[in-house]
């Protein structure tokens, strides 16, 4: 399934690119391209809120090579020192705060890779 909507959205990408390129009005290119109108505009809203959402995700990483799609960091009470990260599934990682940054990148990684049932 994840493959499946992979490609889907490659393809969309494909498709909003070529008409960003084409100079063609979405309308025209649309119907010259055998494309519904409704799933163009559809499509290309939804990849722009996608990409908003990944440049946010970027953004709350410090912007390195790898974003990450967690959307919570937070230390718990200072008394603690407990990093607790939530992902957008569900999942919540608590940490000491000292811990180290090769591990954790480990167990986030591993997190990224579960598929969901």
């Amino acid at each position: 399934m994840r493959d499946r909507c992979a490609e889907k959205e490659a393809y969309w990408r494909e498709v909003v690119r070529r008409q960003e390129e084409s100079g063609r009005g979405v309308r025209r290119f649309c119907r010259e391209e055998g494309i519904s109108e409704a799933s163009f505009y559809g499509w290309r809203r939804e990849l722009q809120r996608r990409d908003r959402k990944e440049k946010r995700s970027t953004a709350v990483d410090g912007g390195g090579a790898c974003p990450s799609p967690f959307v919570a960091l937070r230390v718990v009470p200072e008394s603690t020192s407990v990093i607790e990260i939530v992902h957008p599934r569900g999942y919540i990682v608590r940490a000491p705060a000292h811990v180290d940054s090769d591990a954790l990148r480990k167990v986030l990684a591993a997190l990224d890779s579960v598929e969901e049932g």
